[in-house]
């Protein structure tokens, strides 16, 4: 996973955990609620961990090949 795609998931997630927990008035109902709370701190924990259970399914990766030339 990719510096760009780590920082956008932790600011995504944190945004998500805030509103679902904080606000809760913003996200209607209890089941909408906790689904915005677990996608945020899914979303943290990938970015954490660099790694995306989504990403290995698919076989994409948001990371910059290294080159090894001297």
């Amino acid at each position: 996973m990719g510096l760009a795609d780590r920082l956008l998931r932790t600011a995504l997630g944190t945004v998500l955990v805030v509103v679902s927990w904080m606000f809760l008035d913003v996200v209607p109902g209890p089941l909408l609620s906790n689904f915005c709370l677990y996608f945020g701190l899914l979303n943290i924990l990938s970015s954490l961990i660099c790694w995306c259970f989504m990403y290995s399914l698919v076989g994409i990766s948001s990371r910059k090949e290294q080159s090894n030339e001297e």
